[in-house]
């Protein structure tokens, strides 16, 4: 390559902005003399579509082999260049830009200090561009096939939504059934609309519906590994018998009403369930599921209950075995969901009518264990029901944060037991009270609770038993009445989301949950391209932020996954010198994307170009200097120092 390459600079006046402070006249003196011996061009708006136009005219007239572009910052018009040397003729990599506007005009108030600083800022890009490379972006063919990983509300909205576009979707869900926690929930704030209702068109429109087809669902199903990279992932899925055939049982549950033996129902936090069942009426997909670590036959015991009883059959599968199910995508998208703590503080340990949110929540619903009535483990309806708020949240002890959905939940459970016993006496603990939103005001102007403040768990305890039972409060010497207690238990990851973030290396915040890539501006996006976060997966939130994320994450999936386009691999990503890496393995750690992985058969570090985002982190942290970032290569900086300083 000639280390006087001949280069063009485009100076823009940015209708005046940048020309209040630099004298592009002075400027083009000054750098007459550089070895390049550069040609120039002053343009009032170089970005404009006309002006682009004339800049393509006039390249092409002068065939420079570099362009450099003092205008605005790249994050702006980067690209826009790029493809003006593109119509040009020129390599695209073969461009320099300096931003001048944020970096010199609008910094620097004096006129003369702001020409010189832009001139030798622009030496120092002239001396630069003569090292550039002539890179070249590759194309890889992509998988539109999307992979959606946890089937509550976001994982179904974003696979019906996927569906609705065309794509093909495999919805994979460790339960027999699908919905997650809020098909459970009977009233849902603000308006105490039906969870079940809600969610049930949703349901039904993906198992039966016209976009049925295009989706593929594995229950009591967990990805245990995956390969490739975004646009070409392998997975494989491990997916465990239900011992039920789906295509000839018919869902009658005559199964489950012989069953002699029973197991503690999970669903409901109290009563039992039948080997076989469902846990509610209604359960999607509608078949029952067969526990086969209680099913007597099962477990080598002469049983035969439910194939007597059994309408059709063949239906009863009990040769059942676990499946492995390799599927190939282009992306992934996590909806692992979250779950709100069920073990019990120690205050509160070993006591009667005590419960956890979700276990009120049970409590409430007319397909609960006590069919929707509030009673006491002995039958009868409680006299008073005190609800602790932040029971666990903001507790060094448990979790440092808000939970954001407990104190919603909270004013919920108080409006309808009020409303379903008569005379009750509820009173609301409360330590913070977080109720954002505009129809929060309604739920705050019906209710009836009184309200007692808190300071945390340790400043409370419990005295006496049945109607004599009080929560004694430290703070303020208050003696609460609490036959029955609600303990607000804080929101934490799904089961599973340790190990899924394992296995898909994801990164996780400080509360466990699966980290966005950025909170406010990719809050959908993860560390690993390709791979999208949804619903509660990301954190505490309610089924509204379960709907929108879930189709957020889809049209992500989307607008990366074109059919019939490929992946353009931009090539200014980090490269391994393989004759000076010494296999330390300090580029695996630091490389916030998972963009490098160790190749075991040549003991070098391996780069893959579709997933690094050429952050530098790896150039920086190589001990050997083994690590190269294309299109800022160490000569290319030391020239550009070297421009500055001459």
């Amino acid at each position: 390559m000639s280390s006087r390459a001949r280069t063009a600079v485009i100076l823009c006046t940015c209708s005046g902005i940048i020309a209040e402070r630099i004298d592009w006249e002075i400027v083009q003196r000054l750098l007459a003399v550089h070895p390049t011996k550069p040609v120039f061009r002053v343009d009032q708006l170089a970005c404009g579509a006309d002006n682009l136009e004339q800049m393509e005219v006039w390249l092409k007239e002068e065939k420079p082999e570099r362009v450099v572009v003092a205008a605005c910052s790249p994050r702006d018009h980067e690209a826009t260049f790029r493809r003006l040397l593109i119509g040009a003729g020129i390599n695209p990599y073969f461009l320099q830009m300096v931003n001048v506007r944020e970096q010199v005009a609008w910094v620097t108030t004096d006129p003369v200090q702001a020409t010189a600083k832009s001139a030798r800022l622009l030496s120092a890009a002239l001396d630069r561009v003569q090292r550039q490379e002539p890179l070249v972006a590759r194309k890889v063919p992509l998988r539109t096939e999307v992979v959606i990983i946890g089937a509550g509300p976001a994982g179904m909205q974003a696979a019906l939504t996927l569906a609705r576009a065309g794509r093909k979707v495999t919805l994979i869900e460790k339960e027999p059934f699908i919905g997650g926690l809020p098909v459970r929930y009977e009233e849902l704030f603000p308006n105490l609309e039906c969870g079940p209702c809600l969610l049930e068109p949703v349901m039904g429109e993906l198992l039966h519906g016209h976009e049925s087809e295009y989706v593929d669902l594995l229950t009591l199903a967990e990805v245990t590994s995956v390969k490739g990279t975004f646009g070409n992932w392998t997975l494989t899925v491990k997916q465990r018998p239900r011992f039920i055939n789906p295509d000839l049982c018919i869902g009658c549950m005559a199964c489950a009403a012989v069953c002699p033996e029973h197991r503690p129902h999970a669903w409901n936090a109290a009563g039992e369930l039948a080997a076989v069942d469902a846990p509610f009426a209604g359960a999607l997909p509608n078949f029952p599921h067969i526990d086969p670590a209680v099913c007597l036959k099962l477990k080598g015991e002469e049983c035969n209950a439910c194939v007597v009883e059994c309408p059709v059959e063949g239906s009863l599968a009990f040769d059942d075995t676990i499946r492995e199910v390799t599927i190939e995508v282009g992306a992934i998208i996590v909806a692992t969901g979250a779950l709100e703590k069920q073990d019990v503080p120690a205050a509160f340990a070993g006591l009667a009518d005590v419960h956890t949110g979700y276990s009120f929540e049970r409590l409430l619903a007319m397909n609960g264990p006590t069919s929707g009535e509030i009673l006491k483990a002995d039958g009868s309806p409680p006299q008073s029901v005190a609800i602790v708020h932040c029971a666990g949240s903001l507790d060094t002890n448990e979790v440092p944060y808000c939970s954001g959905t407990c104190c919603r939940a909270a004013l919920k459970y108080a409006h309808i037991a009020t409303a379903k016993v008569e005379g009750v006496e509820l009173t609301r603990l409360v330590r913070e009270q977080v109720v954002p939103g505009l129809d929060a005001d309604s739920q705050l102007h019906h209710d009836h609770s009184a309200v007692s403040r808190y300071s945390g768990l340790g400043a409370l305890s419990v005295d006496g038993v049945g109607a004599e039972r009080r929560i004694v409060c430290q703070d303020n010497g208050q003696a609460i009445a609490a036959e029955m207690i609600v303990l607000m238990r804080p929101v934490v990851p799904g089961e599973g989301t340790s190990k899924i973030a394992e296995v898909l290396e994801l990164d996780t915040n400080a509360g466990g949950f699966l980290a966005q890539l950025h909170s406010l501006s990719a809050s959908c996006a993860s560390n690993m391209k390709g791979i999208y976060l949804a619903g509660t997966s990301r954190g505490p939130g309610d089924i509204r932020e379960a709907f929108s994320s879930g189709t957020a994450a889809a049209g992500l999936a989307l607008s990366d996954l074109v059919d019939g386009r490929d992946l353009v691999v931009d090539p200014q990503v980090a490269v391994v010198d393989a004759m000076r890496c010494s296999g330390c393995g300090t580029c695996l750690q630091v490389c916030p994307y998972k963009a490098i992985s160790w190749n075991a058969r040549d003991r070098i570090a391996d780069v893959a170009d579709i997933l690094c985002r050429g952050c530098g982190t790896c150039v920086a942290a190589c001990p050997s200097g083994a690590i190269t970032g294309q299109g800022f290569s160490r000569a290319m900086l030391r020239a550009e120092i070297g421009g500055v300083l001459s």
